[in-house]
C-alpha cells in the first residue's frame, strides 16, 4: 500500500471511529432486540464461528485474554473481542495475535451503516456487529467473546457458545442490573445455554446459587472454583492447577496479583472443556500461553525509575485488590495516584480505599460522557484524609506526577480504563 493510499485509510477509519463515537449519544441500552435484527440483516456472522463466552464483574477480560492466549500458543486460529479499548478501538477485535486491519473495520462499518437503526442503534451494539463480522472474515478455530455489561441483555448475548464462564460477582451497575449480588447474578447468568458447560469463579453464596440453578434449569454443568477445580498459589508468579481429571504443577503466570490465580483457574477449567470439545491443547501450550500473556491495564509496569503502573480497577472490590496487590509489590511505599472515574460506579467507596493508602492523588476526567468531575472526586478523596488536586486533562495530570516523582517513586493510575490509556501512551507503549 502506498502512502497517499495508507493517509486514506487512516483518514477512512478516522471517520468511522467518531461516527461509532456519536453513537454514545444513545448511552446504554440493554436488550436483544435490536442487535439481533442488525446480526440477521448482515448474515448472523457470530454463528460461523465457536466461541467461548465470558461474563463477571472482576477478572473476565484477563480470563479472557489468558484463554485466548494459550489456544493460540497450541497453533489454534484464535480471536478475541473485549471491551473498553485504552487508545485504539481494534484493540477491542483481537485476531491471532494482532489488531483487526483497518481495513476490515472500515468495510464492516460500512455494511452494518447501510441497514442499522440510526433511532436507536448504541455504540456497543454497532461495534459488537463490526467484531463480529471481522472475526467472521478471519475464520477463527475458536473466538473468545467478553461481555460488555451484564450478559443477559447484553449485545453479546447472540453467539452460541462451546463453553460460557462466569468469573467473580460483586455489587455494579445497579442502576442497569438491579439491587444486589443475587439480581445482579441473575443477569450474569444470563448467557448461560441449555447443555452448554458452565466454569465459575464467584466466591458469594448467593451469587453461586444463582449460578447453579440456572445452570440445573438450563442442564448446563456447572463447574465451580474451590470444588471442582482450584488454582494453588505457589510463588508470587506461580501456581498449580488441580481438577478432577487433571494437575498442572508450577505454572509460571506473567499477569501480577494473587488474584490473577483464580482468573487463571477460571481460564484453565475453560480449556478443559475445550479439550473434551476436541481441542488437542498439549501442556506446552497451557505453561507457554499463560507465562506470556499480558491484559493491558491489569496492574501493568509501563516503565522503571519511577515505576508507573496502570490498573483499570472500577469496582471496590478491583480497587482492594488493586490495593493489596501494590502492598505485596512495593512494600511501606505509598504510592503517587492518578485516578479517573465514571458517574455511575461506586466512586465514593473507590476514593476512600485510594485515600487510605495514597501519599497523593491527582484526579483527572476519564476520556468518555459519563466521566466524573475530577473536583468533586478530589473533594472526596479529601474527606477520607488525603492530599488531592483535579487536573483538567489526563496528560497534565500525568505530567504533574512525573515532575514530581523522585526515582524510588511508584506512580499508580488507577480508575477507569477510559483514563490509563493516554497514561500507557504516554509512556511510550504501543497500543499493538
Amino acid at each position: 500500500m502506498d502512502v497517499s493510499s495508507k493517509s486514506e485509510l487512516h483518514d477512512e477509519y478516522s471517520s468511522v471511529y467518531a461516527f461509532l463515537c456519536s453513537l454514545e449519544r444513545f448511552g446504554i441500552l440493554l436488550g436483544l432486540d435490536n442487535i439481533t435484527t442488525l446480526l440477521s440483516n448482515i448474515g448472523d456472522p457470530q454463528r460461523s464461528f465457536p466461541t467461548v463466552h465470558i461474563a463477571g464483574t472482576n477478572g473476565k477480560g484477563s480470563t479472557a485474554a489468558m484463554i485466548y492466549g494459550v489456544m493460540r500458543a497450541a497453533g489454534f486460529k484464535a480471536a478475541l473481542y473485549t471491551s473498553p479499548h485504552l487508545n485504539d478501538f481494534r484493540e477491542r477485535i483481537r485476531i491471532n495475535g494482532s489488531m483487526a486491519p483497518k481495513e476490515w473495520v472500515v468495510e464492516s462499518a460500512r455494511k452494518i451503516r447501510e441497514i442499522y437503526d440510526p433511532q436507536r442503534t448504541t455504540f456497543f451494539e454497532f461495534t459488537t456487529a463490526v467484531a463480529f463480522d471481522c472475526i467472521a472474515k478471519a475464520g477463527p478455530d475458536i473466538a473468545v467473546v467478553e461481555v460488555g455489561l451484564g450478559g443477559r441483555l447484553d449485545a453479546t448475548n447472540t453467539v452460541d457458545p462451546l463453553v460460557t464462564a462466569i468469573t467473580d460477582i460483586s455489587r455494579e451497575h445497579e442502576d442497569y442490573l438491579g439491587v444486589g449480588i443475587e439480581s445482579i447474578a441473575r443477569e450474569k447468568a444470563g448467557i448461560i445455554k441449555p447443555g452448554v458447560p458452565v466454569i465459575t469463579g464467584a466466591t458469594r453464596a448467593l451469587a453461586r446459587k444463582v449460578i447453579h440453578e440456572t445452570g440445573r434449569e438450563k442442564s448446563a454443568p456447572v463447574r465451580q472454583f474451590g470444588h471442582d477445580f482450584v488454582g494453588i498459589r505457589t510463588s508470587p508468579d506461580r501456581f498449580t492447577y488441580r481438577s478432577d481429571g487433571l494437575v498442572i504443577d508450577d505454572i509460571a503466570l506473567k499477569m501480577v496479583g494473587g488474584h490473577q490465580v483464580k482468573n487463571a483457574a477460571v481460564a484453565c477449567a475453560v480449556l478443559e472443556e475445550l479439550g473434551r470439545k476436541g481441542y488437542r491443547i498439549p501442556e506446552t501450550a497451557w505453561r507457554e500461553g499463560l507465562r506470556t500473556t499480558a491484559f493491558p491495564g491489569r496492574f501493568e509496569v509501563l516503565r522503571r525509575s519511577p515505576d508507573v503502573i496502570i490498573d483499570g480497577a472500577h469496582t471496590p472490590e478491583s480497587m482492594r485488590l488493586v490495593k493489596h496487590t501494590f502492598s505485596r509489590s512495593y512494600p511501606g511505599a505509598r504510592p503517587l495516584i492518578l485516578t479517573g472515574m465514571l458517574r455511575e460506579k461506586n466512586w465514593r467507596e473507590m476514593a476512600a480505599i485510594l485515600a487510605s493508602m495514597a501519599g497523593e492523588v491527582v484526579c483527572v476526567p476519564p476520556q468518555s460522557d459519563r466521566a466524573l468531575d475530577p473536583h468533586q472526586l478530589a473533594a472526596r478523596i479529601r474527606e477520607s484524609g488525603a492530599e488531592a488536586r483535579s487536573y483538567p486533562t489526563i496528560e497534565s495530570g500525568f505530567g504533574h506526577l512525573l515532575e514530581k516523582a523522585v526515582k524510588n517513586d511508584a506512580i499508580l493510575a488507577a480508575g477507569s480504563l477510559y483514563m490509563i490509556g493516554p497514561v500507557r501512551r504516554a509512556c511510550g507503549l504501543k497500543d499493538e
